[in-house]
């Protein structure tokens, strides 16, 4: 069960919810450092030769590239719709 420490002492420091200043001594407290031990994944990766097809990759074409085709999306698509109307 969830116990909720009040923040501050006296009245104004006690919020809805919060547990009454009657049960807060007897409540036992984790004083773990951890209260859920979260598995960090290995952020280590070994050293390896660059490819080429990483060489030839390019980030900022690659973002360039998609912001212009989001950018004229919608023209594509009116101009497609405007040819199968014609053809």
């Amino acid at each position: 069960k969830l116990v909720i420490f009040p923040k501050r002492s006296g009245k104004k420091g006690v919020k809805k919810g919060d547990t009454p200043r009657s049960e807060v001594p007897n409540v036992a407290q984790n004083t773990l450092k951890e209260i859920i031990p979260v598995v960090r994944p290995k952020m280590r990766i070994k050293a390896r030769a660059i490819t080429a097809e990483e060489k030839e990759f390019s980030a900022y074409k690659t973002l360039k590239k998609a912001r212009t085709d989001k950018k004229y999306y919608g023209a594509k698509m009116k101009k497609q719709a405007e040819a199968k109307k014609e053809g």
